[in-house]
C-alpha cells in the first residue's frame, strides 16, 4: 500500500476493507502520514474539536481503532510513549519520496542529474497538502517545512535549468508555484527569468511589475534585490548563459 499526502489524500493498492471515505479517518491518516514523529493523543483530539470536550477522547479512540482495522494486513498504527504513528516505509509515502529526491539532488555533482532529481521531486506535488480534508493541516510545523522545501526545490530547479539552458523544463512547475506565492519575491523573480528565457519577455516584465505593485499596495513595502536583479537581467537579455 502506498500513500499520497502532497495534495488530496490518495491511497494506492487500497485496503481489502475498501476505500477510506469517512472524513475523520481520512484526516487522522493524513496527519499521521505527514508527520516525521509520533503524534501525541492531545494533538489528535484536535480533529474532534467540534464535539463536546468530554466526548472528544472517546471519539478519537474509536477512530484510531477503526483506522487500525482498516490498515490491517498492510501497515500498523502503533501507540508509543511519544504518541501515535503509522509504521510505513517513508519511500511508500510521496512526502518521504520528495524528501529523499530533494536530498539526492542537492548532493548531486552532475547538473543534469540534479535537474532530473529536482524535476521528479516537484512532480510529486498534486496540490495543497490535505486539500480535500475536513480539517486543515496547514498550521502544522511539518507541513510548513514541506511547503518550504517545495519552494526550495522549484527555485533550485529553475536556477539549474537556466544554467543548463533548459528553461522549458522548469516553467510548468514554477508557473504553478508562482500562482500560489504572490508575495514571494524569490519565486516571482525566478518565474520572470524563466519566462524571459522561454522568449516571453513581455510576460516576464509584467510579472515583475505586478509583484512590485502588490507589495506596495498590500504590504506597503518596496521590492527587494532579487526582483531588481531579475528586472535588469531581463532588460539586458542575460537570463541564459552566454555562448562561448
Amino acid at each position: 500500500m502506498e500513500f499520497g499526502v502532497l495534495g488530496p489524500l490518495k491511497v494506492w493498492w487500497p485496503s481489502p476493507a475498501g476505500p477510506l471515505t469517512a472524513p475523520k479517518l481520512r484526516g487522522l491518516l493524513a496527519l499521521l502520514l505527514v508527520e516525521d514523529d509520533p503524534v501525541p493523543a492531545g494533538q489528535l483530539m484536535e480533529l474532534f474539536r467540534g464535539r463536546r470536550e468530554s466526548g472528544a477522547p472517546t471519539a478519537m479512540h474509536v477512530s484510531v481503532h477503526k483506522l487500525r482495522r482498516w490498515l490491517r494486513g498492510g501497515h500498523r498504527l502503533e501507540l508509543t510513549a511519544q504518541g501515535y504513528t503509522v509504521d510505513v516505509d517513508p519511500a511508500l509515502v510521496d512526502a518521504g519520496q520528495f524528501r529523499l529526491r530533494l536530498a539526492a539532488a542537492e548532493a548531486a555533482a552532475d547538473p543534469y542529474a540534479r535537474i532530473e532529481l529536482l524535476r521528479s521531486a516537484v512532480a510529486l506535488w498534486r496540490g495543497r497538502i490535505g486539500a480535500d480534508l475536513a480539517v486543515s493541516l496547514q498550521q502544522r510545523a511539518t507541513v510548513r517545512r514541506l511547503e518550504g522545501q517545495r519552494v526550495r526545490a522549484v527555485v533550485g530547479l529553475a536556477e539549474a535549468c537556466l544554467a543548463a539552458g533548459q528553461p522549458y523544463t522548469a516553467l510548468p512547475f514554477l508557473d504553478d508555484l508562482a500562482q500560489g506565492s504572490p508575495f514571494d519575491e524569490r519565486v516571482q523573480a525566478q518565474f520572470a527569468l524563466v519566462l524571459a528565457a522561454c522568449g516571453r519577455q513581455a510576460d516576464a516584465l509584467a510579472v515583475i511589475a505586478g509583484t512590485r505593485r502588490l507589495l506596495a499596495d498590500e504590504l506597503g513595502i518596496e521590492s527587494g534585490p532579487e526582483l531588481r536583479e531579475a528586472y535588469l537581467r531581463i532588460l539586458r537579455q542575460r537570463v541564459l548563459p552566454a555562448h562561448p
